[in-house]
C-alpha cells in the first residue's frame, strides 16, 4: 500500500476533489504481522487454590521463550529487559508485557524514515488493574527505550503476586503472562481514523463515512488483526484520546490478536500515543494508552 493507491480509493469514492487535502495528511507506517510460536501458560482467571497452569502448556511457553534469541521481536511471552530495569508495576503489581521490538527488524523496510531510533528495542507494558488513560487513570503504561545490543539485555524472570480486581471475585496472579508470536514488519501508509484532530475543512464532512466505507481498501488488506507501528489511531477518536490534538503521534497500535492470545476488553485494541516532540525526543517516559475509542 503506497500513497497515491490510497488517494485513488479516494478518487474511486467520488471524492476527488479532496485529493490534496488527503495527500497532506498520509503517513507512513508499519503493519506488524505476528505469527504463533506458543499459547499463554495460565488461565487469565485464576482461582484462589491453583495457579491455573497446565503442565503442557507451560512447557510450550517455555520451549518457544528459550528457541527466542535475546531481543527477538515478539508479542507476549517474557520482556528481555534492558540492564539495571525492572518489570515495570502499578501499585505493586507488575504489568502486563504486551510486545519488544527490535528497531532493527525495521531496517529493510524504514529506508527514509527517522522517526524512531536506528537501533536497540522498545518494550511495551500494560497494567494489570484493566484501567487505560481514557478512564482518567495515570501510570497506565509503561514504554522501555534500550539504546544498545541485543547481548546487554537481561532475559526476565516473572515473579509472583497475588492481588485481586474490583471487577473479580477471585485472587489473580501477575503478571499475567500471554502467549508468544514472532513478528515481521511491511511498510505501508495510514491514514487518520474518521473522527479525531487530524481531518479539518472540505475534508471533514465527508471522511467518517470515507473512511468507515473504504477502510479496509485504504489499508491494502481486509486482515482482521490491525497492527502498527507509527501512523495513525484507525477508530474514531470519540473519547479526546488526542489531548495534543495534531501534535499527538501513534507509537503502536496493538489488536486482540490471536497469535499472542491477547485478548483487551470485547476484542478491543491497544493505542499507545506519545507527542511528536517527545519522539523525536527519544522520551518515552510520558506514553499513554487507550482501548476502546468509540
Amino acid at each position: 500500500m503506497d500513497k497515491e493507491t490510497v488517494l485513488d480509493v479516494l478518487d474511486k469514492a467520488g471524492h476527488g476533489q479532496h485529493r490534496d487535502e488527503l495527500a497532506a495528511l498520509v503517513q507512513t507506517s508499519y503493519w506488524i504481522v505476528a505469527e504463533r510460536l506458543a499459547g499463554r501458560p495460565a488461565d487469565f482467571r485464576q482461582s484462589e487454590d491453583s495457579d491455573g497452569i497446565e503442565p503442557e502448556r507451560l512447557d510450550a511457553f517455555e520451549q518457544a521463550m528459550a528457541a527466542l534469541p535475546l531481543g527477538a521481536s515478539r508479542f507476549g511471552g517474557v520482556p528481555d529487559l534492558p540492564p539495571g530495569a525492572t518489570w515495570p508495576e502499578r501499585d505493586g503489581v507488575p504489568m502486563e508485557f504486551i510486545a519488544q521490538l527490535r528497531l532493527t527488524d525495521l531496517s529493510d523496510v524504514r529506508a527514509g524514515d527517522d522517526r524512531l531510533p536506528g537501533r536497540g528495542s522498545l518494550l511495551f507494558f500494560y497494567n494489570a488493574q484493566w484501567a487505560t488513560t481514557d478512564q482518567g487513570e495515570a501510570g497506565c503504561c509503561a514504554v522501555l527505550f534500550h539504546d544498545g545490543p541485543d547481548e546487554a539485555l537481561v532475559r526476565a524472570t516473572p515473579g509472583r503476586v497475588e492481588w485481586k480486581s474490583e471487577f473479580s471475585n477471585v485472587s489473580q496472579f501477575a503478571p499475567f503472562l500471554h502467549g508468544v508470536a514472532s513478528l515481521r514488519f511491511e511498510r505501508t501508509v495510514s491514514v487518520p481514523g474518521g473522527v479525531g484532530p487530524y481531518v479539518q475543512g472540505p475534508l471533514k464532512e465527508v471522511w467518517q463515512d470515507m473512511h468507515c466505507e473504504h477502510h479496509g481498501a485504504m489499508t491494502g488488506h481486509e486482515a482482521f488483526h490491525e497492527n502498527y507501528l507509527l501512523g495513525y489511531v484507525d477508530e474514531q477518536d470519540y473519547v479526546d484520546a488526542h489531548v495534543n490534538g495534531t501534535e499527538d503521534q501513534l507509537l503502536l497500535q496493538v489488536d486482540s490478536e490471536d497469535a499472542a492470545d491477547f485478548g483487551f476488553g470485547d476484542c478491543n485494541k491497544l493505542f499507545f500515543l506519545l507527542t511528536k516532540a517527545e519522539l523525536a525526543a527519544r522520551d518515552f517516559a510520558n506514553v499513554r494508552i487507550y482501548s476502546m475509542l468509540g
